[in-house]
């Protein structure tokens, strides 16, 4: 009888590319093998288009991240990636990943499947935000300038707290990091809803925008579209040597 637990890497991973995200979970489970294939860093699960899922909030639980498939109808409840991401605003998702954004106000790209995480350029990179620091080099606030075009109108500063429940609004991704290496993270932040853009592994975020108020961004056919809340639409082709 042939051992299916000794199928090679590549094998699986034509296999995984098939399956529907809940049967890659279940795989995972067979054995030791299959479960080390699916675990690999920045291996992407499957190619096939798949119906949305929702991350259901349990503060009972922060050992693992529970999801509601809309199509089986399901929860599943899968491992929280090391170290324990529990704690994070997710504020975006995209292509089977989640942007997260931890105590510290450091962002992330997390592929809740495999536990793979590929880091976003700081905050602090932005021309309007600023830290301050203890005698000890580390950040206690941020200092947020609010710009309209050129001029600065007035200035906030925010607690860690604060600023994830505040600056950061909404984030959508270009494409799947793991599968192209010029993934593009356009992001909504501040108060004033200002539209910022920046690459996963980059080192800064890059101004779009400071006059109009955001209130909606999404990725369609190569291209960001977005929406003010005066309704001005934005059809926006950014070429990767811009950012």
């Amino acid at each position: 009888m042939a051992d299916w637990s000794k199928l090679s890497i590549d094998i699986l991973s034509l296999i995984h590319g098939e399956l529907s995200v809940l049967d890659y979970i279940r795989v995972g489970a067979v054995c030791k093998q299959w479960n080390f294939a699916c675990k690999l860093k920045y291996h992407c699960p499957t190619k096939k288009p798949q119906s949305p899922w929702l991350v259901l909030p349990d503060e009972c639980d922060t050992t693992t991240i529970k999801f509601f498939s809309i199509l089986e109808k399901k929860t599943c409840n899968i491992p929280c990636p090391e170290p324990m991401i529990h704690r994070r605003v997710y504020i975006g998702s995209g292509h089977g990943w989640l942007v997260t954004v931890d105590d510290i106000c450091n962002m992330h790209l997390l592929n809740p499947l495999t536990g793979a995480q590929i880091p976003l350029p700081p905050v602090t990179t932005l021309p309007f935000v600023s830290a301050r620091h203890n005698s000890h080099g580390q950040i206690i606030e941020f200092v947020v300038e609010v710009p309209y075009g050129a001029n600065i109108i007035s200035t906030l500063v925010f607690s860690f707290e604060r600023m994830r429940c505040i600056f950061f609004q909404k984030a959508v991704l270009s494409a799947a990091p793991d599968v192209d290496d010029n993934c593009l993270i356009m992001m909504i932040c501040n108060n004033w809803k200002h539209l910022v853009i920046g690459r996963a592994r980059g080192e800064a975020w890059k101004c779009i925008s400071l006059y109009h108020h955001y209130t909606n961004i999404i990725h369609r056919k190569g291209k960001f579209h977005s929406i003010s809340d005066t309704g001005i639409v934005k059809h926006l082709e950014i070429g990767l040597e811009l950012v």
